[in-house]
């Protein structure tokens, strides 16, 4: 199976570097910039699962590639406009397109660009970050993939990649409920990165302070109430696994995307936050906590462009 990487950033770099070094064939699709320090330097990766540096093959958009098996989707949702574009040269009649990102709009974008049948549901738990470098800094026990076909179904095709993807040094799951899967991170990222945003303190700061929390719990009811109204496929657990998962976390974690305002990097509000309140904009119900947070992420947007 040949896979494109697309991004050879902190989530690409680290599953597409475990896959090289398990022996698989992995390209990745990468800017000028970043191919010239792979070429340099090779893929780096620190792990608190074990370290490894490696050659990789990439490529830049627009280089002649035959289409691919599998494209891995692991930038930011604000790339995707011109995704469509430098990816449509390496699709082919038979590729499946398995995109990692967080959120839902993404998958209706991909199956209208590239078609339904081409586009897995998948996402991934792991926290990782790009060092100075460009080193990609792995730094909690999890490091999971799940995936599935949208309607269900284990297909032939999709057990065919979990071989590929098994035992390469991650863990993988398919999944017959994928869409339920996706729901449950992206409930738990937008409330954690929501919380962490607002508040500019990290998971256990947070949690430990009464006012806080408090907020916390109030604005992941929000949310979830606001998924259900919108008929998406949230169990009566939901809610509950949330924050039985926030506080699981250790008390020093802070969100990506907190992480990349401290960087002064864009954000994914629109995708993210943004998303979830236009679910809501046909009925009459408000949702005061998660539209302050979107309203101070668009802040600190409209604040960057001015830089």
């Amino acid at each position: 199976m040949r896979f494109l990487i697309v991004g050879a950033g902190a989530i690409g770099g680290y599953f597409g570097g475990l896959l090289v070094q398990k022996g698989e064939d992995v390209t990745f699709l990468v800017r000028p910039s970043k191919k010239s320090q792979l070429a340099e330097d090779g893929l780096i990766v620190k792990s608190v699962h074990g370290d490894f540096q490696t050659p990789v093959r990439a490529i830049t958009n627009g280089e002649a590639a035959d289409p691919f098996d599998c494209i891995i989707i692991s930038v930011k949702a604000y790339h995707l406009p011109q995704l469509q574009f430098d990816l449509e040269p390496y699709v082919g009649d038979h590729t499946m397109i398995l995109p990692l990102l967080n959120g839902y709009e993404h998958f209706d974008f991909l199956r209208k660009q590239f078609g339904s049948e081409k586009v897995l549901g998948g996402l991934c738990y792991i926290e990782t970050t790009l060092d100075h470098d460009g080193s990609v800094v792995q730094t909690s026990p999890f490091h999971r993939i799940v995936f599935g076909e949208w309607n269900g179904v284990h297909s032939e095709r999709t057990q065919l990649l979990l071989n590929h993807l098994d035992h390469a040094g991650f863990t993988v799951a398919r999944s017959h409920d994928i869409q339920r899967e996706v729901w449950q991170k992206y409930i738990f990222v937008a409330s954690l990165s929501a919380i962490t945003t607002l508040m500019d303190a990290s998971v256990g700061t947070i949690l430990a302070t009464a006012e806080s929390r408090a907020i916390y719990e109030k604005l992941l009811h929000e949310i979830v109430t606001l998924a259900r109204n919108a008929g998406m496929p949230i169990d009566s657990e939901m809610e509950a696994h949330t924050l039985k998962t926030m506080k699981s976390l250790r008390p020093e974690m802070m969100s990506s995307m907190q992480r990349d305002m401290h960087k002064k990097l864009p954000i994914e509000a629109s995708h993210l936050h943004g998303s979830l309140l236009a679910l809501a904009s046909t009925s009459n119900t408000v949702y005061p906590i998660l539209g302050t947070v979107y309203a101070r992420l668009k802040v600190y947007e409209s604040l960057l462009d001015t830089v």
